[in-house]
């Protein structure tokens, strides 16, 4: 009597599942039946442990905001000055900008004047100017921490001095 029911339980499940398989063409539920029911625990149990695992992960991918003690890292920096000669300039000359080339080992390797008195109209200030930047020690500019060339511009403004008596 127990092997009878045990198979009219099992008669009543394979009719069951035919009864939602009976809408496919037969090649698909054959393959439905000898592919799939065996796959579907394995993808079941990797899908759930793939979702515990990564919600333990996600409490450290949670955003912490910076506070103050952060401190910067340079990546690059400017030329500097690092030792300047005085030479003085002619009461008469006018203020100008000169854009100076700073090479990897603190040297003036170029400079213009890019606002100011023309340089071809006067070659003495040329002279002074080049005179000047030549015997000027800079710190040169740092990329990655290593000296490279790199731009500055320096202003050379008037001065006057008046004295009263």
């Amino acid at each position: 009597m127990a092997l009878r029911v045990i198979a009219s339980k099992e008669r009543a499940r394979v009719a069951a599942r035919q009864g939602r398989l009976d809408l496919l063409p037969g090649r698909v539920r054959l393959w439905a039946d000898n592919l799939m029911r065996p796959l579907a625990l394995p993808f079941a149990g990797g899908f759930v442990s793939a979702v515990v695992l990564f919600a333990m992960l996600v409490p450290s991918f949670a955003f912490h905001p910076m506070t103050g003690h952060d401190v910067p890292f340079g990546l690059s920096t400017e030329p500097t000055f690092k030792d300047q000669v005085s030479f003085g300039f002619d009461s008469d000359t006018a203020d100008f900008v000169v854009e100076v080339v700073v090479d990897g080992e603190g040297r003036m390797a170029d400079f213009a004047v890019v606002q100011g008195p023309s340089l071809a109209q006067n070659p003495g200030l040329k002279r002074l100017i080049e005179r000047k930047l030549l015997f000027t020690q800079f710190t040169p500019a740092t990329m990655f921490g290593r000296p490279t060339s790199g731009k500055m511009y320096i202003s050379f403004q008037r001065q006057q001095v008046n004295v009263k008596s």
